[in-house]
C-alpha cells in the first residue's frame, strides 16, 4: 500500500496535495477512516517534500488543513446524523442508550484531552471527533482542540518525513507500533477503571467470598491484610507512601536499563535507531544547528553538574533539611563512581550474536554524563519541591529537571553519542537516585517517629 500511495503521490504534481488532503481528511470519517492510512501519506508527502518534489509550506498545508477538516466533518457528522447511523444496528442502539449519560459527563470533563489524544491514534482519529458530535460536545470546545490537535500532528508528520527523506518507512513503523502502544494503553487504563468501580461497589460481597473461602479455609485473615496495605499508603508512616513510590520508580528503572542491555546484547532494534540517528545527525549538521546542540551538551557537561549540586545543597539548607543539604555532594560522587563502575563492567561484554552482524556494542555505555545529569537535576528539582509549599512550584520543580534531563540527553546524542548509552545512564542515574531519596526520607521519618 506504501509504495502504491508514494508512486501516485510522486507522478501527480500539485495534485499530489489534493490526494493528501483528500485522504487525511477522509480518515478522520467514521467507519472509513480505519482503511485510510492517513499517517503514511504525511510522511510521504513530507519525504517529497525533503526531495523537492513539493514545495514544504505548501505541503505542511495540506495535511494540517486535512487533519482539521477531516475533525471538524466528523464531528458535525456525529453530531447531525449520528444518532440515525446508531439506529442501523440494535446493538450500538442498546450501548448507545445505556452509556449515553456516563460517556457525556466523560466528554465534558475530558473532552478536550481526548480530542488531542485521539488524533495520534490510528483508531482514535477515525471515531473520536464521531463520538464528540455524538455525545454533544460543545463546538467551542471541540473546534479550537481539532485545529490545535491537527496542526500539531501535521507539523509532526511531514517534518518527521521532511527530515528523514527517503527512511521514511522506518518511522511509519514505528507509528504504527506506538499508535497501537497507545490504545493498548487507552484499553488497560479503561479496563482498570471499570475494575475499580466493580471492586468499589461490591466490596460486601467481596469480603464474604474472602471470608468464606480464605479465612475459613487457609485461616488468612484480612485485617492484617489491609493494614499493612494502608501502611505502604500513609503519607506519615517511613515505610509509607514515600518508600512505595520509591520502590516503583526502582522497579521501573531496573527494567528499563535491563531491557536496553538486553537490546544491545542481542542487536535488537534500539541498536538500529542508534546508528540511524548519527546517519541522520551527520547528514543534518549546520553550524547554527551546531551552535544550539552545545548548549544542550553544555547541560550534561561534567564540569557543571557539581555546581547543580551546590545548588541543590543551598537550596536543601535554606528549606532545613540538613540531612539533604550534606548528601547531596556525596550523593552526585557516588553517581559518578557508579556510572564508572558500570561501564567498565559492560564493556567488556560482547552483543550475543555473529561478528558480521554488529552493530555496535557496550562501547560507553551507560552514559555517565547522563548518570550525573539525572541525579544533579533531580536534586535540584527536589530541593525545589522541599523549598517551595506551593503546588505550582513543587510540579515546576519536577517538569524542569526531566525538561532538563531529556534536553541534554539530546545534545548528547547530537554529539554522535549513542542514544541506547544515554537511556540506560537515565535508567541507573534515576534508580541511584531513587534508592537514596527513599533511605534519607524513610530514616528522617524514623528518627522523627523515635
Amino acid at each position: 500500500m506504501s509504495s502504491i500511495l508514494r508512486a501516485l503521490l510522486s507522478h501527480s504534481g500539485l495534485w499530489a496535495l489534493t490526494i493528501a488532503f483528500a485522504a487525511v481528511t477522509m480518515e478522520s470519517a467514521a467507519f472509513v477512516g480505519l482503511v485510510i492510512p492517513g499517517e503514511s501519506v504525511a510522511l510521504i508527502v513530507g519525504a517529497l517534500a525533503g526531495a523537492g518534489v513539493l514545495n514544504l509550506w505548501w505541503a505542511l498545508g495540506a495535511i494540517a488543513g486535512g487533519a482539521i477538516c477531516g475533525d471538524v466533518s466528523g464531528y458535525v457528522l456525529g453530531r447531525w446524523k449520528g444518532e440515525a447511523l446508531l439506529a442501523q444496528w440494535a446493538l450500538a442502539r442498546r450501548h448507545h442508550k445505556q452509556h449515553r449519560q456516563q460517556v457525556q459527563r466523560y466528554f465534558a470533563r475530558w473532552g478536550a484531552a481526548t480530542v488531542i489524544i485521539g488524533r495520534f491514534i490510528a483508531i482514535g482519529r477515525a471515531f473520536v471527533p464521531f463520538t464528540a458530535g455524538l455525545y454533544r460536545m460543545p463546538p467551542w470546545r471541540f473546534v479550537p482542540m481539532a485545529v490545535l490537535a491537527g496542526a500539531v500532528w501535521g507539523a509532526a508528520i511531514v517534518g518527521l518525513g521532511y527530515w528523514l527523506g527517503s527512511r521514511w518507512r522506518i518511522v511509519e513503523e514505528w507509528l504504527r507500533s506506538i499508535g497501537l502502544g497507545m490504545l493498548g494503553l487507552l484499553v488497560l487504563t479503561v479496563l482498570a477503571f471499570a475494575l475499580w468501580r466493580w471492586l468499589s461497589r461490591h466490596e460486601e460481597q467481596l469480603q464474604a467470598l474472602w471470608e468464606r473461602h480464605f479465612e475459613q479455609r487457609f485461616g488468612i485473615k484480612t485485617e492484617p491484610l489491609l493494614a499493612f496495605f494502608r501502611a505502604r499508603l500513609s503519607p506519615t508512616g517511613y515505610l509509607g507512601l514515600h518508600f512505595t513510590l520509591g520502590i516503583m520508580v526502582m522497579a521501573a528503572m531496573t527494567w528499563l536499563f535491563g531491557g536496553v542491555v538486553q537490546d544491545i546484547f542481542a542487536q535488537d532494534p534500539l541498536v538500529r535507531v542508534d546508528r540511524l540517528l548519527k546517519l541522520l545527525v551527520a547528514e543534518h549538521r549546520t553550524p547554527a544547528l551546531d551552535s544550539v546542540m552545545a548548549v544542550a551538551a553544555f547541560l550534561a557537561d561534567p564540569y557543571l553538574m557539581p555546581a547543580v549540586a551546590v545548588i541543590a545543597a543551598v537550596t536543601f539548607a535554606a528549606a532545613r533539611d540538613r540531612i539533604m543539604a550534606f548528601a547531596a555532594l556525596p550523593l552526585l560522587a557516588s553517581a559518578y563512581a557508579i556510572g564508572i563502575g558500570l561501564r567498565e563492567l559492560f564493556e567488556n561484554f560482547s552483543p550475543w550474536v555473529p561478528p558480521s552482524r554488529v552493530v555496535h556494542g557496550f562501547h560507553g555505555f551507560p552514559s555517565i554524563a547522563m548518570i550525573m545529569a539525572t541525579n544533579a537535576y533531580g536534586l535540584a528539582g527536589y530541593a525545589l519541591g522541599t523549598y517551595a509549599r506551593d503546588w505550582r512550584w513543587r510540579t515546576l520543580g519536577a517538569v524542569a529537571a526531566f525538561y532538563l534531563v531529556i534536553v541534554a540527553g539530546c545534545g548528547e546524542v547530537y554529539r554522535q553519542q549513542n542514544l541506547s548509552a544515554q537511556i540506560g545512564g537515565f535508567a541507573a542515574g534515576g534508580c541511584w537516585l531513587a534508592i537514596c531519596l527513599t533511605g534519607i526520607l524513610s530514616y528522617e521519618k524514623l528518627r522523627t517517629a523515635a
